[in-house]
């Protein structure tokens, strides 16, 4: 067990000081996919816990969609479920139509372990917010530009391409597309006043 865990924490430390590199070893573990497939749930389901005990330390403010969410538990786990997997189903299609080489079930596996590396930090964030909700946003911040470059490695080295800039282009475009959508899916369900506070 303690060398599995000294595995975990030394991938940890290389996808942060060579990304791409510890995409290719990742990859190379060839992990089970119903290992694969489980731990997109349980990656989700460890995000709500971190999510909700962040909510009762502090509260969601009026914004409807937020409350919506935050409201059950299970809801956002479903939520973060359904993310995470379209964001496997993106990574993995919109790779493909520009001539990647990744396949499906690495596109889930590198989700899976981006998302592990995020927990960590979503569990700092979570600590910081009894100690000053301003370190907490500043650590939050930091957090999506971390998402961002690990983000652009992993898909680089999944798909073969060479220039993070051409992947990183293709990611902002991809999320502006996908959030066009998510807010006309919320204009549908919530009205047009809840897209106020989008």
């Amino acid at each position: 067990m303690a060398g599995n865990m000294d595995e975990v924490l030394a991938l940890g430390r290389l996808s942060l000081e060579n990304p791409r590199k510890a995409a290719r070893v990742l990859v190379a573990m060839d992990v089970p996919v119903a290992a694969r497939t489980a731990g997109l749930l349980l990656v989700a389901v460890a995000s709500t816990v971190l999510s909700h005990i962040g909510f009762l330390i502090q509260p969601p403010t009026d914004d409807p969609i937020g409350q919506f969410i935050a409201a059950s538990p299970f809801r956002t786990a479903a939520f973060q479920w359904l993310l995470l997997s379209v964001s496997v189903l993106l990574i993995y299609r919109v790779g493909r139509m520009r001539g990647g080489s990744g396949s499906m079930n690495d596109a889930l596996l590198v989700v899976v372990w981006l998302q592990v590396l995020m927990l960590g930090l979503q569990l700092l964030q979570v600590l910081l917010l009894l100690i000053s909700p301003v370190l907490a946003a500043v650590v939050g911040l930091a957090g999506i530009v971390l998402f961002l470059w690990l983000l652009t490695n992993f898909v680089a080295e999944l798909h073969g391409f060479q220039s993070l800039l051409a992947v990183f282009g293709a990611i902002v475009l991809t999320g502006f597309a996908v959030a066009f959508l998510f807010v006309f899916i919320l204009a549908m369900f919530f009205g047009p006043e809840a897209l106020a506070h989008v």
